[in-house]
């Protein structure tokens, strides 16, 4: 291979990887969002849970918190099937920056039209998944922003019929 050849195939994959690199950086953000996703889950089953199994659910706090919980769930779980959805576009999206490297090669060595064409095609569409997923989690975080104006909501309420219910006494 030329030493023109070999520099313009460098270049030509400096985008691609600009694109993984960029993937990474998104990867990370959202593997913490689905990890905490992951422990709420987790830890409002386990208030859940304990509320049923103790027999707590008496008071008309507890019934309340309850009802709460059984509500809040359900909506994180979806979330966190939000984000788990757009971290599989964004490492779909890797996987066609990386085919797009191999086909660059390719199409350099073969000095192919097809070829050509098709490494534009893949790399458009790793940019396409990749939008796809940036729109799908910016709908997650407005619909969780939601979600969590809710739950403080519902969490001041309750607040507030127990010191109520305590001041009453």
């Amino acid at each position: 291979m030329e030493h023109d050849t070999l520099v313009k195939t460098i270049n030509l994959i400096i985008a691609p990887v600009v694109m993984i690199t960029a993937c990474g950086i998104m990867l990370n953000g959202l593997m913490i969002r689905y990890s905490w996703l992951s422990d709420r889950s987790r830890s409002v089953d386990q208030e859940r849970l304990g509320l049923v199994e103790l027999n707590l659910i008496e008071s008309p706090e507890k019934s309340d918190r309850l009802h709460h919980l059984n509500h809040l769930l359900p909506d994180i779980l979806k979330h966190h099937h939000q984000v788990h959805d757009v971290l599989v576009l964004i490492y779909l999206a890797i996987v066609c920056f990386v085919l797009d490297m191999l086909f660059i090669a390719l199409a350099i060595a073969n000095n192919s039209s097809w070829l050509n064409q098709l490494v534009i095609i893949i790399f458009l569409a790793g940019i396409a998944i990749l939008l796809i997923g940036m729109v799908l989690i910016a709908h997650e975080l407005r619909t969780s922003h939601h979600s969590i104006q809710l739950e403080v909501h519902q969490s001041c309420r309750l607040c507030t019929q127990s010191h109520r219910h305590h001041s009453s006494k």
